[in-house]
């Protein structure tokens, strides 16, 4: 019964924060927004005791991918950007697209009701996960984080090259 509370109270934070990720005018608090909905995600992925997923989901959106976006509202300096008016198709397409999904998925979830059938599922626990990705996947784990570091030395330089020509 627990479980069940805590998958309830990481979904309904993932699914405010989201929310607030797309209403936020700021930019900066709408990453600091995402970076709270991926950690809630992994909370989810931790109340359904997928412990490798949520170590996933914090090293690669929350150490990554959300400071990969920090580093581009710093260097991109947000304050020179205008706001630009929208034609009437983006705006019609922003809101039937979520709209036609929503009726998809309402469809999917009642129309199939057949259950699977019972039975011992024999998935790999966190040890024998965590044993392949250094084994098997070394490499592609390697070239991944070298391209993480390659962006952030880029990021560092490009924010530097800008702070030596500033005349201020």
């Amino acid at each position: 019964m627990i479980n069940v509370l805590i998958f309830y109270f990481f979904a309904a934070l993932a699914l405010v924060s989201a929310i607030l990720v797309i209403v936020q005018k700021n930019a900066m608090r709408s990453v600091l927004y995402l970076a709270f909905t991926v950690l809630s995600t992994a909370g989810i992925f931790l109340s359904l005791q997928a412990e490798y997923l949520a170590a996933i989901q914090v090293l690669v959106y929350g150490g990554g991918i959300v400071v990969l976006y920090i580093f581009v509202i710093i260097i991109v300096n947000l304050q020179e950007i205008k706001a630009e008016r929208r034609k009437m198709f983006p705006k019609l397409f922003i809101f039937t697209l979520p709209a036609v999904l929503l009726i998809q998925i309402v469809n999917v979830l009642f129309t199939n009701r057949s259950t699977p059938p019972a039975g011992t599922e024999t998935g790999l626990d966190f040890r024998t996960m965590a044993e392949m990705l250094f084994t098997n996947y070394l490499v592609p784990f390697e070239l991944a984080s070298v391209l993480l570091l390659a962006v952030l030395i880029g990021a560092v330089i490009i924010a530097r090259r800008r702070l030596v020509n500033d005349p201020d």
